[in-house]
């Protein structure tokens, strides 16, 4: 997965999580967020990147930002003026 997939994926666990960290967001309903449908064929979304940088962590039921990465994305969009 690209680095701009993986911003977009990260915006929208933003999105789905309200914000917060440690709140578990479906693999599924990622898939959605970022335009995903049933029988997709591009590549498996794997997030095990952005937890490897510490951003994310796997939960039962889904994946969830981590105190990192909730900074990481305040960081992001107070440089670019969102």
């Amino acid at each position: 997965m690209s680095r701009r997939d993986l911003a977009h994926v990260l915006t929208s666990l933003w999105t789905l999580s309200g914000g917060e960290a440690d709140v578990a967001v479906a693999v599924a309903d990622l898939d959605e967020a970022i335009g995903r449908g049933r029988g997709d064929m591009r590549t498996l979304l794997n997030l095990r990147s952005l937890g490897d940088e510490g951003l994310v962590i796997e939960q039962a039921g889904g994946w969830a930002l981590t105190a990192q990465g909730v900074a990481w994305i305040v960081q992001d969009r107070r440089l670019s003026g969102r």
